[in-house]
């Protein structure tokens, strides 16, 4: 127990590990794989190894960070597309596609092109 209070100070800032957390804790007080399946919906083969880890001593490494999420290989030309992007805006979507391709030879789809212009503010119709 003393171990996964320790676990829940280190990570009380990331939201991502709070279900682990918890589990851990409920593991510990002894609450059953399946009440701790209905009340969360944490998967029994999940829970079968947080019990395992925790029974062994290795919880650290369930609630271990991982790093960040992938970044887009757009991010590395973002100063030459804002620039080509604020002296002449796409007017779709599909120019955009293809002035970014021009620029950077990287042929994204229409989705991640929205997605990537709209985090910097710009809009393209489609």
């Amino acid at each position: 127990m003393e171990i996964v209070l320790k676990l829940l100070t280190k990570i009380i800032g990331k939201q991502r590990y709070a279900r682990i957390v918890v589990c851990l804790v409920l593991i510990a007080f002894g609450v059953s794989n399946s009440e701790i399946h209905k009340k969360f919906g944490t998967s029994l083969s999940a829970l079968r190894k947080y019990k395992s880890a925790l029974q062994s001593g290795q919880i650290d490494q369930l609630v271990e960070f991982k790093g960040a999420r992938t970044q887009s290989a757009l991010n590395d030309y973002e100063e030459i597309i804002l620039k080509e992007f604020n002296a002449n805006p796409p007017k779709t979507l599909r120019d955009a596609q293809e002035r970014i391709f021009k620029l950077t030879g990287l042929n994204r789809s229409l989705h991640r092109v929205r997605v990537w212009l709209k985090k910097r503010g710009l809009k393209a119709e489609l």
